[in-house]
């Protein structure tokens, strides 16, 4: 089998090296590439012909329409199974910051076609599959998970005598993070500014351009909104030298990503992003974890679940929105009795606000209703339980 990756970030770790490097079957055999590789030989018919199957997303990019011509009589003259991954809703609207790029890239008609032609499909859940079964009837839901042993996902909490709420994302996220921005306001209410702190991860100021990376102006970032939002434009930083210190926009040296011993216990905390095989740890610094998530977009209801499991995987309660793929767990134990978190109700304007201070009123409910979710991680959402369901689908696929 060979499984190629045209993504480095996020989805090629979650959908391609963590699944496939773990996977152990003395009857699957897994060669893992980059699509960036310049010496993959896609076009060599005796170096392909020696898979069963070929597992990618996103897209195979050729530079030239009788390259993929001829990659596909390839395919077809040795009978290799193609597998098309997707774990996004491909169609995008005007207020996504990538509309313009999908618009001119015509995304939509290319992935639709991977879609039709894919001998299967694998995606993330049912709400997705229900969208992808329009193209095409071979459907497998193989959901996100973690590796429990990767050194990531099993780091030591950092100790600390606060409540720690916890938002880690992309700059995708403006609408839903505004969300939480009426209960943030009213954070002098109770004890929040002084037992707890509210921590930003992900922060990162660089642009993808056509001229390459480049740096923008914290002024006009989204993630300046973000903070925003967090800091209740900024009156909850109520040190003017941590203020300052702030408006720096330095992540500390390059390695602490934002931490700062001096200001450590400072109600907001940010934190700059990390490269994806580190990017779990920054939940070591998270006692509760926050996932809001706007219901107005299929985009948003077809989105996977995967906070609930990075939670899980650091014993963290979860307070997310009663929305799409939050849905799919039973988070508040309505069916199973076993509380792993709380959902809110988008019109409920309180509803952020008394979820998060149910637990800074009542912190033994974090350890039980956070054992509780690592709990159900292990057992439904560790790589290692997902991937037996995985290679009992490649095996069937190919008749063996």
């Amino acid at each position: 089998m060979l499984t190629l990756s045209s993504d480095n970030d996020g989805v090629g770790y979650y959908r391609i090296l963590n699944p496939h490097v773990t996977i152990n079957d003395p009857d699957v055999d897994i060669e893992i590439r980059l699509m960036s590789d310049g010496t993959l030989p896609l076009l060599h018919e005796q170096y392909m012909s020696q898979y069963d199957i070929i597992f990618y997303n996103k897209s195979i990019p050729f530079s030239k329409p009788e390259y993929k011509t001829k990659f596909d009589d390839i395919i077809k003259k040795n009978n290799i199974k193609i597998i098309y991954d997707i774990d996004d809703y491909w169609v995008l609207t005007n207020s996504h910051p990538n509309y313009k790029q999908w618009k001119e890239s015509k995304s939509q008609p290319l992935i639709e076609e991977q879609l039709r032609n894919a001998d299967m499909v694998t995606t993330t859940t049912e709400f997705l599959a229900e969208k992808i079964r329009e193209f095409n009837d071979n459907v497998v839901i193989s959901p996100n998970a973690v590796n429990l042993i990767e050194q990531q996902w099993s780091s030591e909490k950092k100790p600390t005598n606060k409540i720690r709420f916890l938002w880690g994302g992309g700059i995708t996220h403006l609408v839903d993070l505004r969300l939480l921005k009426s209960s943030i306001e009213k954070f002098h209410k109770s004890d929040f500014l002084d037992k707890s702190q509210l921590y930003l991860c992900g922060y990162d100021l660089r642009m993808n351009t056509p001229q390459g990376v480049k740096i923008d102006d914290p002024k006009r970032s989204t993630w300046t909104m973000f903070e925003s939002i967090f800091t209740n434009n900024m009156r909850w930083i109520r040190n003017n030298e941590y203020s300052k210190w702030l408006r720096t926009y330095t992540d500390n040296g390059k390695m602490n990503f934002g931490y700062n011993e001096k200001f450590k216990d400072e109600f907001y905390q940010r934190r700059w992003t990390k490269s994806i095989l580190h990017y779990g740890t920054m939940y070591r610094e998270a006692d509760v974890v926050l996932s809001p998530l706007k219901n107005n977009t299929t985009f948003n209801m077809v989105k996977s679940q995967l906070k609930v499991i990075e939670a899980g995987a650091y014993s963290c309660p979860i307070i997310c929105s009663d929305y799409g793929p939050y849905t799919i767990d039973d988070i508040e134990g309505r069916k199973d009795g076993i509380k792993k978190g709380i959902l809110v109700k988008e019109n409920d304007n309180m509803g952020w606000y008394n979820a998060m201070e149910y637990y800074l009123k009542n912190p033994e409910k974090i350890k039980e209703h956070g054992d509780n979710l690592r709990k159900y991680v292990e057992n439904k959402y560790d790589i290692s339980v997902v991937n037996k369901y995985r290679v009992d689908v490649y095996k069937k696929l190919v008749g063996k």
